[in-house]
């Protein structure tokens, strides 16, 4: 049942999506409220969204150079330990 819900709701908000895409140009030259109102909220909510954005932008790239530290960590454990295995 809940995914029913949730791919409804998917489903929902990705129409209105594409019917906003299409219809806003005209409606916003109408002078259409509910156009404005959305813009308005778009302006509000946008700042918000792009600096989660980049805050999530952020902790990928600190999560990929810790990664890039530890395998190179561990290539060069590795590289010493095979190297004193072969002398022997």
């Amino acid at each position: 049942m809940t995914t029913l819900i949730v791919t409804f709701v998917l489903v929902v908000g990705l129409a209105l999506a594409v019917l906003l895409s299409v219809a806003a140009p005209p409606m916003r030259a109408r002078g259409s409220r509910l156009v404005a109102r959305l813009d308005a909220l778009a302006e509000r909510w946008a700042p918000v969204l792009v600096r989660s954005a980049h805050r999530a932008r952020l902790r990928a790239a600190r999560g990929a150079e810790q990664l890039g530290q530890r395998v190179t960590a561990h290539r060069a454990g590795s590289g010493d330990e095979t190297r004193a295995v072969r002398a022997r």
